[in-house]
């Protein structure tokens, strides 16, 4: 069985207010915790991650519960509580425990904003991605858009490709063998710096 390796290196990054001081050794522990199943996802979904263009940018959620929601809208895949301790810590430098991140977890899937797949796992459904544009909009537009219909409140950004990728699509393996095929070149930046890559749907 193949030794899974995620070859990045946190020890370098500047510390930044909002993000989690010893990056590297909490990276490399939330990596230790993960199985092999959910390593080689990881390694498939790592430049498939990014920012959420009509969100505001990571560092600036309120709280846990907001950032795991980010997580999951800017991954766009299912994960397990492990997976999203992972991206948060590597990605996005912050840090948070497997059994907090399945907390938060359960708890945005009661109030719609994510939900359990076929498989087991969590994904951001639609209303969690409008969650967290409506927090980028001034609070009159934010108070214009509760009285809009659904299709004013999507604007530009999303086409109907986008509003697809919340579907009920839980083949994993077929969306792991189709992003193995992708290209890996970079599409962008995170709001820390980090490369974001292609778009991608639920697996």
């Amino acid at each position: 069985m193949p030794e899974f390796q995620h070859n990045i290196d946190l020890s370098s990054i500047p510390h930044r207010p909002g993000q989690s001081i010893d990056l590297e050794a909490k990276r490399r522990r939330a990596w230790a915790r993960l199985s092999d199943e959910e390593k080689e996802w990881v390694l498939t979904a790592w430049d498939l991650t990014g920012m959420i263009p009509t969100a505001p940018a990571f560092r600036e959620m309120p709280d846990a519960s907001n950032r795991v929601l980010y997580v999951l809208v800017g991954t766009e895949e299912s994960l397990t509580p492990g997976e999203l301790s992972y991206l948060m810590i590597a990605r996005w430098f912050r840090n948070i425990d497997p059994a907090t991140a399945r907390a938060k977890m359960a708890a945005l899937v009661r109030q719609g904003l994510a939900r359990i797949t076929g498989v087991g796992r969590t994904m951001a459904t639609e209303p969690g991605l409008e969650k967290l544009e409506e927090m980028a909009r001034p609070p009159r537009d934010r108070y214009d858009s509760r009285s809009s219909g659904p299709d004013d409140r999507r604007g530009g950004y999303r086409d109907d490709r986008e509003r697809q990728r919340y579907s009920d699509r839980d083949d994993r393996g077929r969306a792991a063998r189709d992003s193995r095929g992708q290209s890996r070149s970079s599409g962008g930046r995170d709001d820390h710096g980090a490369p974001s890559g292609p778009r991608r749907r639920d697996r």
